[in-house]
């Protein structure tokens, strides 16, 4: 039967290094990773996430599901200043995977979604996934990958800057966002990611969704 499905996600403001060449960007983070958590429910149920914005963040956030309808997918109910929290409940009604991400309003909304703000959400189907033949499609693991545009600004000597917080590098990047040309087109949060060390493998005789 539905049920109450309960998260709870931390925005985390952080510096990531995105790869070995100097690139440093002042990432805003759902739980700390980029992209966020994939939240997993079945059609029907209610999503009722805790989101907490801790004291020592610098920055408003807020969370819009596009698996949500109304008050901007929850984003008009969840604004949250470092050191509060909030509570927001929907009905996933809709089956499909769906983007969330902070959109905190105006120009803040693509730059907070370029620094790394952004994850998914899987609603499965009452009954469960189905092959072409409507049976049942089973499993073994789910590999869950986001690709990143990341916008790093440059210095005129052609080295990437770094900058001292979050708000020092608005006026930069966004400059730079107007061209939608990225320094880094990445996946699962930095150059590299998913190859050597940390390359997905299956074993034998299982299925991968």
């Amino acid at each position: 039967k539905p049920r109450i499905v309960e998260f709870r996600m931390v925005i985390e403001e952080k510096e990531l290094a995105i790869d070995t060449a100097g690139a440093y960007i002042h990432a805003m983070t759902f739980n700390g990773s980029v992209p966020g958590p994939l939240m997993v429910v079945h059609e029907g149920d209610y999503v009722e996430l805790t989101l907490v914005n801790p004291a020592s963040n610098s920055m408003m956030h807020n969370i819009d599901f596009h698996a949500s309808t109304g008050a901007l997918g929850g984003g008009e109910l969840t604004h949250v200043k470092p050191g509060e929290q909030v509570k927001l409940r929907f009905k996933a009604d809709r089956a499909g995977v769906f983007v969330y991400h902070c959109a905190p309003g105006g120009a803040m909304i693509p730059w907070h979604v370029v620094c790394g703000m952004n994850g998914a959400i899987m609603v499965l189907p009452r009954d469960g996934l189905k092959d072409p033949e409507g049976r049942p499609l089973r499993y073994d693991k789910v590999w869950y990958i986001g690709e990143q545009d990341y916008y790093i600004p440059r210095d005129k000597d052609g080295k990437y800057k770094r900058y001292a917080n979050p708000m020092a590098s608005f006026g930069d990047m966004s400059q730079l966002m107007k061209g939608l040309v990225p320094s880094h087109v990445v996946f699962n949060g930095s150059v590299g990611a998913l190859t050597g060390k940390q390359a997905l493998t299956a074993k034998v005789g299982e299925t991968v969704l």
